[in-house]
């Protein structure tokens, strides 16, 4: 039996350990510091510590002839010196990465910000001025389509000139630190922009940010130069070239790179014609080349001792997203240039990978390389910019062990470290099937000053200790809910600036709890105030803008509902007040009682548009959503779910226990279905049902004349309280009728929001709905069932009581076709409460089980959510819905309601930020 394979775990160092930005100079406090991360480090078994070289920092001035072999090249690393002896003295090693290209800020590290390192400035003039095949600055340079260029890096059409520089900086590491050798295990080279080895495609100097496509980088003269070489080796002759592309060029001058009248990605004809492949061959081999150059450099210089025994790495990086874009498939990766395109490419994995690094890397030194793959922390997210990272780390991770070599996992951003998302996805490469051989986390404050990132790199380091065999933990997402509006935060009902930065504050707080989005309801009533036709989006501008500043994702309630009226609403806004106006005038037939829930009760509600009424008002609903969808399409990427309103307070139900009429908890609510509209309806079912009337008297013991004759319960608390709605056959009749109602109200909201939500854009993005929690007289022993059955929630049956008797089984069923489980998103209240029969009859843990168990048993997505905020306060509310996410049949993650409330009390936050440790 082999041994298995050692794992290593090394964590990158900031490009200064000068911690905050409002120092002016390293002082002795931020060396103290790093030495106690660093002796923590050691403690915790992290092997060693990646430092990022920066050439700026060591040669800021070039005082010698590089050419000439004998110089004494005058050098500084005395920095770096002192960074090695402390890691030394700590037994961790010293991994030196050489950052050849500029090292660009991140925002979100504030150990970096400060620290923009560009290449030296003398590079440029010194290169012009002794070079005499170069003859513009351009000619350094990365040159786009656009005609952009970028200063991140040498171009590698230059390595001519370049790598003898590069080489010069590596001899000069490896005379200054050969007494420390023994300490470097590993030798890093950084091949290209962000020390990854690809083309600044998507860099912030071009328009290429993710997740577009990415632009070409190959403009330049030299590049030109190059493409015209490549042709004429293979193909001898320009009559060849033009016979195989079907151009005319005149002469070789004449000859084209890819432009806007010769597009080879419109059409895919970057695979689906022999320019466009060839281009991609020609693009991706040169940079094949380049890393083959940079790795056989690396290795020739430190190829002594004490240094020959390090292993050399290099990063690739992970183009992650337009993988899985059928119009463009892997489109991204073919301008990174990491992958050439061929006539079978495709979504899936062909090796592309295999043959990158098998040119990369020749096979005398595969047994002493490490690849490093980024953005390992991320899942597949079609719907994300068509992203499969998840697929991407794999097949990096395949193509690297067919050849023999190791692969070591990193985190793309500081972000993939502060969830449990980033975490589980790091383990599953570590320790599941793609076996990674080592793992880097960037960045080392992280880990000291984020308790979820410390306690997983901890549990990491024992599982790899350990070599138990990894089972990994089904994760839970976790959400909370914004505002109704940010007006509400002050008693004028007006936005002002402190709103705004009191929900930043909000936000940021989200996030570093390891919170995944939020919820924000999207108002009908505030969006199309003016009028049909005028959509008003500026104030959720803002909002999704402040969200994605924060690094979360945002879940849109398209709330055609009206907010006010119900528990916890602290903001009122209306449906659209010109709707009933118009229904009327386009259609008059109609009453306002028509289009409005009439309850037995003669109270009529305008919190959301009658059912009885969807044929004139679905359109509206329509025209929202496809409004919605252009306005937000570039918002695609952050867009977690889609939560489409289908009643009162969003919820799929009946306003049956809503402030407009008696029926407030814990009462049995009222019938809501006394509209003409509603009458008419049900007559119509009725007649389908029996063939005529002397049919339906047999079965009701009636005498009624015809179906005209038919009218809702007269006495509705006679037909409650003595139990006619389950156990006479027109009580089940009617509350068939009303149930299935709702039901097929629900399945025509959806599968128009399925339909509307289709194609290119939000074509993937799941979509959710609300089912209310009605926990209320369950166990009435004189009602039972009854406060759901006036909702709409559950059919009659002739044996109805306080059991679960697959009620909700049944409605799921047929609320949701089995081609669309996969998408949809049911989410279901009151998670936090108990059984508590001498409140009410509720029986809400009850009730929480058995939709857990229907939606389990049809394998239905099923979500859940605290009704009150009550409980947010309470040890008890936080441990129900702990149980209800950990049962067998569990929900799939918890959103709060609401921000506010949960950070009004410091125990709500604290345990819920236990729980996203626990479970997320």
């Amino acid at each position: 039996m082999s041994t298995p394979k050692r794992k290593t775990f090394e964590v990158t160092a900031p490009l200064s350990v000068r911690l905050y930005a409002e120092s002016a100079i390293l002082n002795q406090e931020d060396w103290r510091l790093f030495e106690q991360w660093t002796r923590s480090l050691a403690e915790m078994g992290v092997d060693a510590v990646v430092v990022p070289i920066s050439w700026a920092t060591v040669e800021p001035e070039a005082n010698v002839d590089l050419r000439d072999p004998d110089s004494d090249i005058a050098f500084n690393w005395s920095y770096y010196l002192k960074i090695a002896e402390i890691l030394k003295d700590n037994r961790i090693g010293f991994v030196p990465e050489f950052s050849f290209h500029f090292q660009a800020a991140n925002p979100e590290d504030v150990e970096n910000f400060a620290y923009m390192q560009p290449i030296p400035e003398w590079v440029w003039g010194y290169l012009l001025t002794r070079e005499p095949g170069l003859q513009r600055l351009s000619d350094l340079k990365y040159v786009s389509e656009t005609g952009d260029s970028s200063f991140e890096m040498l171009s590698l059409w230059v390595d001519d000139y370049a790598l003898p520089l590069y080489r010069n900086v590596m001899k000069s590491f490896r005379e200054t630190f050969r007494p420390l050798g023994i300490n470097i295990p590993k030798i890093m080279v950084g091949m290209g922009p962000n020390g990854e080895l690809r083309y600044p495609s998507f860099n912030f100097h071009d328009w290429g940010a993710y997740p577009n496509r990415g632009t070409l980088q190959c403009y330049s003269q030299p590049a030109y130069r190059s493409w015209q070489s490549w042709l004429l080796e293979n193909y001898g002759t320009l009559e060849a070239v033009n016979q195989a592309y079907g151009t005319e060029w005149e002469n070789w001058a004449a000859v084209k790179l890819p432009c806007p009248e010769h597009d080879i990605f419109e059409g895919k004809q970057y695979i689906e014609t022999q320019f466009g492949r060839d281009f991609s061959s020609w693009y991706n081999g040169e940079l094949i080349n380049h890393g083959r150059k940079m790795l056989e450099m690396t290795f020739d210089v430190f190829r002594h001792e004490p240094f020959n025994k390090a292993k050399v790495g290099f990063r690739l990086p992970a183009v992650h997203w337009k993988i899985s874009d059928l119009s463009m498939p892997r489109v991204a990766e073919v301008t990174a240039g990491i992958i050439a395109s061929h006539a079978a490419l495709d979504i899936g994995d062909q090796r592309e990978y295999y043959r990158t690094l098998e040119g990369i890397v020749p096979e005398r030194f595969r047994n002493q390389t490490v690849v490093h793959i980024t953005c390992v922390e991320k899942e597949n997210k079609d719907y994300k910019g068509f992203s499969r990272a998840e697929d991407l780390s794999r097949w990096v991770a395949e193509a690297t062990h067919r050849l023999g070599m190791r692969v070591v996992a990193e985190n793309g951003t500081k972000g993939g470290l502060f969830d449990n998302v980033g975490w589980n996805q790091l383990e599953k490469a570590m320790f599941g099937t793609a076996e990674y051989d080592g793992l880097n986390v960037i960045s080392l404050r992280s880990i000291f000053e984020n308790e979820l990132a410390n306690s997983r790199l901890h549990r990491m380091l024992e599982q790899a200790r350990s070599q138990k065999a990894f089972s990994p933990v089904k994760r839970k997402s976790f959400r909370v809910m914004g505002p109704l509006h940010l007006s509400a935060a002050n008693d004028r009902r007006m936005i002002q600036r402190d709103n705004w930065q009191e929900f930043d504050r909000q936000l940021r707080l989200m996030k570093d709890a390891g919170v995944e989005a939020v919820s924000i309801d999207v108002w009908w009533g505030l969006v199309q105030q003016q009028g049909a036709h005028h959509f008003d989006w500026s104030y959720y501008d803002k909002v999704v803008q402040l969200i994605r500043l924060n690094g979360l994702d945002w879940v849109p309630i398209l709330s055609f509902h009206q907010a006010g009226g119900n528990v916890n609403d602290d903001f009122t806004q209306w449906t659209p007040v010109w709707l009933w106006g118009e229904l009327l005038q386009k259609n008059p037939e109609l009453s306002l009682s028509d289009i409005q829930y009439v309850s037995e009760s003669g109270a009529v509600s305008v919190e959301y548009v009658s059912l009885w009424a969807d044929e004139y008002v679905m359109p509206y609903y329509q025209n929202f959503m496809a409004a919605f969808r252009e306005r937000f399409k570039a918002y695609e990427d952050m867009t977690a779910e889609i939560n489409i309103s289908c009643g009162p307070a969003g919820e799929l139900r009946y306003p049956s226990y809503n402030s407009h009429d008696w029926g407030d908890y814990p009462n049995r609510g009222t019938l809501q279905c006394y509209s003409r509209l509603a009458v008419e309806d049900y007559r119509r079912y009725l007649e389908k049902q029996y063939s005529n009337i002397q049919e339906l008297n047999t079965h009701w013991d009636t005498k009624l004349l015809g179906f005209e004759e038919v009218v809702m319960p007269k006495d509705p608390d006679a037909f409650f309280e003595e139990q006619q709605y389950f156990k006479t056959v027109a009580g089940r009749d009617l509350i068939n009728w009303y149930h299935s109602s709702l039901l097929l109200h629900g399945r025509r909201i959806l599968k128009m929001a399925l339909d509307v939500f289709s194609g290119e854009h939000f074509g993937l993005t799941p979509l959710g709905f609300k089912i209310a929690g009605v926990h209320w007289n369950i166990s009435n022993p004189q009602m039972p069932r009854v406060s759901e059955v006036t909702a709409g929630l559950v059919n009659a049956h002739p044996h109805m009581n306080s059991s679960n008797q697959r009620e909700y089984l049944e409605m799921l069923n047929i609320l949701i076709d089995k081609e669309d489980r996969d998408r949809l998103v049911v989410h279901f209240t009151c998670l936090e409460k108990f059984n508590k029969d001498h409140e009410g009859f509720s029986r809400a843990e009850d009730l929480v089980t058995w939709v857990a168990d229907a939606a389990g048993e049809l394998k239905i997505n099923l979500a859940g959510e605290n009704a009150t905020t009550y409980e947010l306060s309470t040890g008890e509310g936080w441990s129900q819905m702990e149980r209800a996410l950990t049962r067998t049949n569990g929900y799939d993650g918890l959103t709060i309601l609401r921000i506010k409330n949960l950070l009004d009390t410091e125990y709500g936050f604290s345990r819920f930020k236990e729980l996203i440790r626990k479970l997320g």
